[in-house]
């Protein structure tokens, strides 16, 4: 199997510069591990989802740019999207379902688990949205950062039905995994032909990531404006 070198240095202290750099080195590295390694790419995108969405792990180390970032394979036409859907719709069920049930043995002792120890605002905010939310925590919690590591471990705490849970579990994976790809899947079409793309994926994806969906609020706020 063929391992590209890494240069992602991410000790704290470093300048935020350096950080964001290290983590375009990083993001374009596992890009080019997938690429040479295609039979490897179910199982890459299986533990990056996994990781993503399990409690810990999640709120530390930025996979969902990983997983944006490995769809512009899938738009340069260097991957099968069938292929690598249901490889990391299996991985976030997994992370969540594990979470849920880290939660539901341990119960009100979460807190005192390692970082929410340190940081037991985590706790109190994935508490406060699934008593508001309930079920459907679940699902829209998986679409917002912090909570998405938080909301299972929560449900599980609480004592949630598995059967519920999981439904939701399933349900939102299903959603959010394709539309995670979809802007890198976005990028990997239009840049396929520019020089030295794989240098630049995470570039190129923040610009279909963050930069189109500003474009489109724009045309759709200047629209009612021009209505009004």
């Amino acid at each position: 199997m063929y391992l590209p070198r890494s240069g992602l240095l991410s000790a704290p202290g470093f300048p935020a510069a350096r950080k964001e750099q290290d983590l375009e080195q990083w993001v374009a590295h596992l890009t080019a591990l997938i690429a040479a390694n295609g039979q490897w790419a179910g199982p890459v995108i299986f533990a990056l989802a996994f990781a993503e969405s399990l409690a810990f792990f999640s709120l530390f180390v930025p996979f969902t740019a990983m997983i944006v970032a490995s769809g512009t394979l899938i738009g340069a036409g260097t991957l099968d999207a069938w292929l690598i859907l249901p490889w990391g719709i299996l991985g976030a069920c997994l992370g969540d379902a594990v979470s849920y049930w880290i939660g539901r043995c341990c119960g009100r002792g979460v807190p005192r688990l390692w970082p929410f120890r340190k940081d037991p605002a985590l706790i109190e905010c994935g508490h406060r949205f699934f008593l508001r939310w309930g079920v459907l925590s679940v699902c829209l919690g998986r679409f917002f950062g912090p909570l998405r590591a938080v909301v299972p471990l929560v449900a599980g705490m609480m004592a949630m039905p598995q059967g519920r849970f999981q439904l939701a579990n399933v349900a939102s994976a299903i959603v959010w995994l394709p539309l995670l790809v979809a802007p890198g899947a976005l990028a990997g079409s239009v840049f396929k032909d520019v020089p030295h793309f794989g240098e630049r994926t995470f570039v190129y994806v923040l610009v279909a990531f963050l930069v189109f969906p500003l474009l489109v609020g724009l045309l759709a706020w200047l629209r009612k404006r021009w209505r009004v």
